[in-house]
């Protein structure tokens, strides 16, 4: 115990030596007599006190429904734990399965033929086109149009 009512050994040893110094050696034995006094019948008292209040509930608990309704609660509180635990192991798997494909992704795409131009814009989540070739216009000018290029689709392997 490192502290009483937020009191440190050095403080109580000063207030010990001034307590000393102001009562003198007489009375200050006298203080300690009543000091042991008090503490002794606090500590009977509170003793008297927890014998009751243990007989009480005794009392009031005679077909262990107190016990019974603590048990119950504790082996909700251990049920919820143990469903915590499966949910947080269930959702650890798909996250890294998750974190796992968009790394084969990113690598799928480093290796692709694609246009670095259109890489980019797959790295960014964006709807991937290609820039056609510009196409001379009616006045001259080059017009460029987007030409959709389809979304890849996931194939399952042959399950032989």
């Amino acid at each position: 115990m490192d502290s009483v009512f937020g009191i440190g050994f050095p403080e109580l040893v000063l207030i010990l030596l001034i307590a000393g110094i102001v009562m003198g050696p007489h009375r200050i034995r006298q203080v300690a007599r009543w000091l042991g006094y008090v503490t002794a019948k606090l500590q009977s008292i509170s003793r008297t006190f927890m014998r009751q209040l243990n007989s009480e509930l005794d009392s009031l608990d005679e077909g262990n429904e107190l016990r019974g309704a603590m048990q119950d609660v504790q082996d909700l509180r251990r049920q919820v734990d143990d469903l915590r635990r499966e949910l947080m192991a269930a959702t650890i798997n798909p996250v890294q399965q998750g974190k796992a494909a968009l790394k084969e992704g990113q690598d799928v795409l480093q290796q692709s033929i694609a246009p670095p131009q259109l890489r980019v814009k797959m790295a960014e989540g964006n709807r991937a086109t290609a820039v056609s070739p510009p196409a001379p216009a009616v006045d001259g000018t080059a017009v460029t149009t987007p030409v959709p290029v389809p979304n890849l689709i996931d194939v399952p392997d042959d399950p032989e």
